[in-house]
């Protein structure tokens, strides 16, 4: 089996990756300080409500921690949730069994059996990013959706 655990410095360099999927919305949240500097100079009445939006959106930005969730390539996904930190595991395309997406209150998970019979679980929170790429690199190995609270 090709899948494997690795050290992310061992990524091999090709082939290019896709998309990557962080945990920050990076793009939500500068748009929210830009939103916060046109109230901020539009009108008196909503410039604390614009100072408040620049300051949250900021701390977000510059405080919060961001990681990788996931990478992908035409040839595998790079998954990040690894128990050490450095390593991450590559799992290739032709060698997923099945994968379902399942719904629960607190965050979403993304289960995939692979040809072994194992399993990886990966923690998401927006579903939008996930199964696009899984429709399309490993079509036909869905099992239906059940929504679990």
């Amino acid at each position: 089996m090709k899948s494997k655990t690795i050290k992310q410095r061992n990524i091999p360099p090709y082939p290019y990756i896709i998309k990557s999927i962080r945990v920050k919305p990076t793009g939500i949240l500068m748009l929210m300080i830009i939103i916060g500097f046109i109230l901020l100079f539009s009108n008196r009445d909503f410039a604390m409500i614009g100072v408040l939006i620049i300051s949250i959106s900021s701390f977000s930005l510059l405080v919060l921690p961001d990681s990788k969730i996931i990478d992908y390539t035409n040839e595998y996904a790079i998954i990040y949730n690894c128990i050490d930190r450095d390593e991450c595991k590559l799992i290739y395309w032709d060698e997923i069994l099945s994968w379902q997406y399942k719904w629960h209150t607190d965050k979403d998970e993304m289960i995939i059996e692979m040809v072994d019979l194992s399993l990886e679980v990966i923690e998401t929170y927006k579903r939008s990013t996930m199964i696009p790429y899984f429709k399309k690199y490993a079509a036909g190995k869905e099992k239906a959706n059940r929504r679990i609270k």
